[in-house]
């Protein structure tokens, strides 16, 4: 069996603005830009109706669920977080581009984990619990689509570990979205594979 999926990355906070690494300890609020592209998208019917919504604790997500879908009552999945940027949360890259562990995490396309913080293969596993979780949860409430509000970053991991050429080598990043944008999928609820991948 197959199920609808929206991955949606919440929309703009000031942090997003200043390009800063936002993940889980930098808790900020949507920007009051972000709020109006969200409404902006929601007008032009941007974001498909669902049977279930899923989100990431933080209240950005909490914010941008609420504004595209005040209709479903959100289950919170820790596992749905940004990656734990470690010492390099709320900083920049022209503050961080002269610090070794930095430029290592870069080098290894974040296989590395930030000092204090979280690697890549620690995310990606904390991510594909989230999908297990909605996968199995699909079967019980019997709902055929979902929409996930998440983080760029487990976009782009999801898509990648999920992809069906994932063992052949898909590259994160040609899977950014931008803040309020996405990505809809079908997964299959027993291999949690994905197809059919197309933005929103």
């Amino acid at each position: 069996m197959k199920i609808d999926l929206f991955l949606i990355r919440h929309g703009a906070t000031t942090g997003n603005a200043e390009r800063r690494y936002t993940g889980q300890t930098m808790n900020q609020p949507l920007s009051e830009r972000g709020k109006k592209e969200l409404l902006d998208r929601r007008a032009r019917s941007a974001y498909p109706s669902a049977e279930a919504l899923y989100i990431s604790p933080l209240s950005r997500c909490a914010e941008t669920a609420q504004i595209l879908y005040p209709m479903l009552v959100p289950v919170v999945l820790p596992s749905l977080a940004e990656l734990d940027f470690g010492s390099f949360e709320g900083k920049t890259y022209e503050q961080l581009k002269d610090d070794p562990a930095y430029q290592k995490w870069i080098d290894t396309a974040g296989a590395a984990a930030p000092p204090g913080g979280e690697s890549g293969e620690e995310f990606a596993l904390r991510l594909t619990g989230a999908m297990r979780q909605i996968a199995n949860d699909s079967r019980k409430r019997a709902f055929r689509s979902a929409a996930v509000v998440t983080h760029g970053g487990c976009i782009m991991t999801l898509l990648s570990r999920l992809h069906p050429l994932a063992e052949s080598g898909v590259d994160m990043y040609d899977f950014q979205a931008a803040n309020g944008g996405g990505y809809r999928v079908q997964m299959d609820v027993d291999s949690l594979r994905f197809d059919n991948i197309r933005p929103l």
